[in-house]
């Protein structure tokens, strides 16, 4: 019985914590996405794909790559994020700390 009690106690504190976890800021900021989501328009997609990255293909991808570009390493590609380039992230940032007040 014990033992029992125990785990019976566990799994309501288990059970107290996932709700916790529905209410908590993550749910806000969920919401907050659905809300600017929304607002951007309702027709818009967002694939979280970079248009120019889906439009190349990545060595290897494509039946018709040669062993040369197969065996490439891949930190001679360029990267594409450049140092600083934050500006969209810090919008978003602060949309989400304008829902929360």
């Amino acid at each position: 019985p014990a033992m029992a009690d125990e785990l019976g106690e566990l799994l309501r504190e288990f059970e107290e914590v996932m709700e916790d976890f529905g209410r908590g800021p993550a749910h806000q900021y969920e919401q907050h996405l659905q809300e600017l989501k929304r607002k951007a328009g309702q027709n818009v997609y967002d694939s979280g794909i970079d248009e120019l990255e889906s439009a190349s293909t990545s060595p290897g991808s494509s039946l018709s790559s040669s062993e040369e570009d197969l065996n490439t390493p891949a930190n001679a590609l360029p990267s594409k994020a450049k140092l600083g380039d934050t500006q969209e992230l810090e919008e978003f940032i602060a949309d989400l700390d304008r829902a929360l007040e």
